[in-house]
Protein backbone atom coordinates (compact mmCIF):
# COMPACT_ATOMS: atom_id res chain seq x y z
CA UNK A 1 0.00 0.00 0.00
CA UNK A 2 1.29 3.70 -0.90
CA UNK A 3 1.23 6.57 2.02
CA UNK A 4 -2.25 6.75 3.65
CA UNK A 5 -4.22 9.98 3.06
CA UNK A 6 -6.16 12.09 4.99
CA UNK A 7 -9.44 10.71 2.83
CA UNK A 8 -11.27 8.77 5.12
CA UNK A 9 -13.16 5.26 4.27
CA UNK A 10 -16.79 5.43 4.81
CA UNK A 11 -18.00 2.05 3.98
CA UNK A 12 -17.72 -1.23 5.83
CA UNK A 13 -19.46 -2.81 3.19
CA UNK A 14 -16.27 -5.16 1.73
CA UNK A 15 -14.98 -8.09 3.75
CA UNK A 16 -11.81 -7.20 5.17
CA UNK A 17 -8.77 -8.86 3.60
CA UNK A 18 -5.85 -9.05 5.56
CA UNK A 19 -4.72 -6.83 8.53
CA UNK A 20 -5.54 -3.63 9.47
CA UNK A 21 -3.69 -0.74 8.12
CA UNK A 22 -1.35 1.37 10.79
CA UNK A 23 -1.53 4.67 10.28
CA UNK A 24 0.49 6.93 12.39
CA UNK A 25 0.82 10.09 10.22
CA UNK A 26 -0.45 11.48 6.96
CA UNK A 27 0.69 11.88 3.29
CA UNK A 28 4.37 14.07 3.34
CA UNK A 29 3.56 15.68 0.75
CA UNK A 30 0.89 18.20 2.46
CA UNK A 31 1.38 19.98 5.33
CA UNK A 32 -1.29 19.20 8.19
CA UNK A 33 -1.86 18.16 11.33
CA UNK A 34 -4.28 16.15 12.59
CA UNK A 35 -5.82 16.52 16.32
CA UNK A 36 -6.97 13.14 17.96
CA UNK A 37 -8.14 12.69 21.41
CA UNK A 38 -9.34 9.72 23.58
CA UNK A 39 -11.94 9.92 25.94
CA UNK A 40 -11.64 7.11 28.04
CA UNK A 41 -11.58 7.74 31.82
CA UNK A 42 -13.68 11.17 32.60
CA UNK A 43 -15.01 13.98 31.51
CA UNK A 44 -12.05 16.28 31.48
CA UNK A 45 -11.95 19.58 29.37
CA UNK A 46 -13.96 17.79 26.42
CA UNK A 47 -16.17 20.62 27.08
CA UNK A 48 -13.64 23.27 26.49
CA UNK A 49 -11.80 21.31 23.65
CA UNK A 50 -14.87 21.00 21.94
CA UNK A 51 -15.66 24.43 22.19
CA UNK A 52 -12.14 25.42 21.15
CA UNK A 53 -12.79 22.93 18.25
CA UNK A 54 -16.30 24.64 16.85
CA UNK A 55 -14.31 28.31 17.34
CA UNK A 56 -11.65 27.69 15.10
CA UNK A 57 -13.89 25.30 12.90
CA UNK A 58 -11.40 22.11 13.58
CA UNK A 59 -11.89 18.62 12.96
CA UNK A 60 -10.75 16.21 15.07
CA UNK A 61 -10.93 12.71 15.93
CA UNK A 62 -11.95 11.43 19.21
CA UNK A 63 -11.23 7.63 20.39
CA UNK A 64 -14.26 6.49 22.74
CA UNK A 65 -14.41 4.14 25.32
CA UNK A 66 -17.41 2.15 25.53
CA UNK A 67 -17.47 2.78 29.41
CA UNK A 68 -17.25 7.15 28.54
CA UNK A 69 -19.77 6.70 26.21
CA UNK A 70 -22.15 5.54 28.70
CA UNK A 71 -21.27 7.73 31.09
CA UNK A 72 -20.85 10.51 28.94
CA UNK A 73 -23.82 10.47 26.15
CA UNK A 74 -24.10 14.23 26.32
CA UNK A 75 -20.69 14.81 25.20
CA UNK A 76 -20.71 11.83 22.97
CA UNK A 77 -23.67 13.42 20.94
CA UNK A 78 -22.11 16.87 20.90
CA UNK A 79 -18.54 15.15 19.41
CA UNK A 80 -20.99 13.28 17.01
CA UNK A 81 -22.93 16.71 15.89
CA UNK A 82 -20.08 18.53 15.37
CA UNK A 83 -19.04 16.03 13.11
CA UNK A 84 -15.47 15.13 14.42
CA UNK A 85 -14.16 11.27 13.54
CA UNK A 86 -15.19 8.78 15.95
CA UNK A 87 -12.90 5.90 16.85
CA UNK A 88 -13.55 2.60 18.55
CA UNK A 89 -10.68 2.78 21.66
CA UNK A 90 -12.19 -0.71 23.22
CA UNK A 91 -15.14 -1.07 25.73
CA UNK A 92 -12.99 -0.68 29.18
CA UNK A 93 -9.14 0.48 28.07
CA UNK A 94 -7.66 -2.82 28.42
CA UNK A 95 -4.48 -3.62 26.61
CA UNK A 96 -5.03 -6.23 23.72
CA UNK A 97 -1.75 -6.88 23.25
CA UNK A 98 -1.03 -6.44 27.44
CA UNK A 99 2.37 -4.81 26.92
CA UNK A 100 1.61 -1.74 28.68
CA UNK A 101 -0.54 -3.64 31.27
CA UNK A 102 1.52 -6.48 31.80
CA UNK A 103 -1.34 -9.07 31.33
CA UNK A 104 -1.63 -11.23 29.02
CA UNK A 105 -3.68 -10.43 25.88
CA UNK A 106 -6.70 -10.70 24.93
CA UNK A 107 -7.96 -13.82 23.20
CA UNK A 108 -9.56 -12.85 19.66
CA UNK A 109 -12.70 -13.40 21.34
CA UNK A 110 -12.35 -11.04 23.80
CA UNK A 111 -10.53 -8.54 20.92
CA UNK A 112 -13.95 -8.84 19.07
CA UNK A 113 -16.21 -8.41 22.50
CA UNK A 114 -14.48 -5.15 23.32
CA UNK A 115 -15.05 -4.02 20.06
CA UNK A 116 -18.69 -5.00 19.61
CA UNK A 117 -19.60 -3.64 22.84
CA UNK A 118 -18.33 -0.45 22.51
CA UNK A 119 -19.36 -0.16 18.90
CA UNK A 120 -22.95 -0.89 21.05
CA UNK A 121 -22.90 1.86 23.45
CA UNK A 122 -21.11 4.06 21.24
CA UNK A 123 -24.11 3.44 18.38
CA UNK A 124 -26.97 4.02 21.15
CA UNK A 125 -25.69 7.71 21.63
CA UNK A 126 -24.85 8.35 18.11
CA UNK A 127 -26.96 6.27 15.64
CA UNK A 128 -23.54 5.70 14.21
CA UNK A 129 -21.24 2.89 13.99
CA UNK A 130 -17.35 3.49 14.64
CA UNK A 131 -16.32 0.96 11.89
CA UNK A 132 -13.83 0.98 10.34
CA UNK A 133 -11.56 3.19 12.90
CA UNK A 134 -9.85 1.14 15.81
CA UNK A 135 -7.45 2.98 18.00
CA UNK A 136 -5.99 0.69 20.18
CA UNK A 137 -6.00 1.23 23.80
CA UNK A 138 -2.00 2.38 25.03
CA UNK A 139 -1.55 2.01 21.60
CA UNK A 140 -0.28 -1.23 21.84
CA UNK A 141 -0.69 -3.85 18.61
CA UNK A 142 1.14 -5.84 16.76
CA UNK A 143 0.15 -8.13 13.79
CA UNK A 144 -2.66 -10.41 15.66
CA UNK A 145 -4.29 -7.23 17.05
CA UNK A 146 -4.43 -5.87 13.16
CA UNK A 147 -5.95 -9.21 12.08
CA UNK A 148 -8.43 -9.54 14.51
CA UNK A 149 -9.54 -6.50 14.33
CA UNK A 150 -10.32 -6.67 10.55
CA UNK A 151 -11.87 -9.47 10.98
CA UNK A 152 -14.69 -7.10 12.91
CA UNK A 153 -14.71 -4.40 10.18
CA UNK A 154 -11.59 -2.32 11.22
CA UNK A 155 -9.72 -1.64 8.70
CA UNK A 156 -7.61 1.25 9.55
CA UNK A 157 -5.56 1.71 13.22
CA UNK A 158 -5.39 5.12 14.20
CA UNK A 159 -1.81 5.80 16.37
CA UNK A 160 -0.60 9.30 16.78
CA UNK A 161 3.14 10.50 15.95
CA UNK A 162 3.62 12.95 18.78
CA UNK A 163 2.64 12.10 22.06
CA UNK A 164 1.65 14.94 24.35
CA UNK A 165 1.78 13.53 27.47
CA UNK A 166 -1.19 15.22 28.53
CA UNK A 167 -2.30 12.17 30.16
CA UNK A 168 0.37 12.81 32.66
CA UNK A 169 -1.05 15.64 33.86
CA UNK A 170 2.37 17.59 33.01
CA UNK A 171 1.99 21.29 32.70
CA UNK A 172 0.00 22.89 29.92
CA UNK A 173 3.23 24.86 28.57
CA UNK A 174 4.99 21.37 27.78
CA UNK A 175 1.90 20.15 26.18
CA UNK A 176 2.18 22.69 23.83
CA UNK A 177 5.86 22.21 23.55
CA UNK A 178 6.01 18.72 22.56
CA UNK A 179 3.08 19.05 19.95
CA UNK A 180 4.39 21.65 18.16
CA UNK A 181 8.28 20.34 17.89
CA UNK A 182 6.82 16.95 16.75
CA UNK A 183 4.68 19.29 14.48
CA UNK A 184 7.84 20.49 12.90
Amino acid sequence: PGTPTSTIATSTTTAAVGPALVIRRGSPARRMVALTFDAGSDRGSTSRILDILAAEHIQASFGITGLWAQANPDLLRRIHADGHLILNHSYDHASFTGQSSGTGALSRQQRLDELDRADAAIRAVTGSSTAPWFRPPYGDTDLSVQTDVALDGYRYEALWTVDSLGWRQIPVDQVVSRCVAGAA
